[in-house]
């Protein structure tokens, strides 16, 4: 059986505080996330909500739950989606290592089982990429606003 789970890294020339807020702020990662604004107090067992509208017309609303943080290293969160008449879900583990002034995202995402869990991987397979460059981008831009 096939383990359909996205595994992506990315170097970015800034300290993991300046990333972390880039992952959490949602005035941040609608700049990179597809437009989307991520909404949580960043608890666990608190929502996580991605919104906003895929190239500027199509809307999208995922919902989720913290599973995990430790603020500038770790977050952990599950979400939970309804694509056409596929239901599914993926776990998301966003980690951060600071070395020699770089701060290395590793992303893994795991897509789960079920009907349309290809698909579903293929897609999150092209959407990290995309992600994490346009972090990347907007971090080594923007890396001295904490604001």
């Amino acid at each position: 059986m096939k383990d359909f789970v996205v595994k992506k890294s990315i170097s970015i020339h800034a300290p993991a505080e300046v990333v972390w807020d880039a992952l959490t702020n949602p005035e941040k990662t609608k700049k990179y996330f597809f437009n989307c604004r991520v909404l949580s107090d960043w608890q666990v067992g608190s929502p996580i909500i991605f919104e906003g509208r895929i190239f500027l017309l199509i809307p999208i609303k995922l919902e989720g739950v913290i599973t995990e943080v430790k603020p500038n290293k770790l977050l952990r969160y599950k979400l939970f989606s309804e694509v056409g008449d596929r239901g599914g879900s993926s776990t998301v583990t966003d980690e951060l290592e600071y070395i020699n002034g770089e701060t290395i995202v590793h992303i893994t995402d795991d897509v789960g089982v079920g009907e349309g869990v290809e698909e579903r991987y293929e897609r999150s397979v092209k959407g990290w990429d995309k992600i994490l460059w346009g972090l990347k981008d907007f971090v080594e831009q923007n890396k001295f606003s904490l604001a």
